[in-house]
């Protein structure tokens, strides 16, 4: 798993956004499982918070676990690794910012790992590896252009 680094959000800034597209992002695992993710960006200096869907075949399907898990510890909990393979273009979520700015992130899956629990429908638990990838594309007003000091190229001789 990875460790998220800790912000320190009392100094930051909320800016208020639009969303313009939230797409679901489907894959198959090599278990039959098809798994839907979704990036969802509350606060655009927070960060984000991922929600993933699962549609599992019956044979995969069990007892729900009781009582339900409030976590999954890789370390301490069965799994299995489960290949996987995105269906479908990659698309992007886009936001657009108050100050005329565009953020544009994807949700990037980097392990899949299915344990012995089962959620209250029947379907198993997995834990997902997975990192936002985000990309902004600043507003031009915002964008200060400095004057470069020309170098001077012209042809001196070894003594200047």
């Amino acid at each position: 798993m990875v460790a998220q680094v800790q912000v320190d959000l009392t100094k930051a800034n909320a800016i208020e956004f639009t969303t313009k597209d939230e797409p679901w992002i489907k894959y198959k695992l090599d278990d039959g499982t098809l798994l839907f993710g979704r990036l969802v960006i509350a606060k655009i200096f927070r960060g984000d918070q991922n929600i993933f869907a699962t549609i599992v075949p019956k044979p995969l399907r069990g007892t729900p676990t009781n009582p339900p898990p409030t976590s999954l510890d890789p370390n301490i909990t069965n799994t299995t690794q489960v290949d996987f393979e995105r269906v479908g273009p990659e698309r992007w979520n886009v936001y657009e910012i108050s100050d005329g700015s565009v953020l544009r992130a994807k949700l990037e899956i980097t392990g899949i790992l299915r344990t012995d629990k089962y959620g209250p429908d029947g379907d198993p638990l997995y834990i997902i590896n997975n990192q936002p990838i985000q990309r902004m594309k600043v507003a031009a007003n915002l964008i200060k252009k400095h004057m470069i000091p020309q170098k001077d190229t012209s042809r001196k001789d070894i003594y200047g």
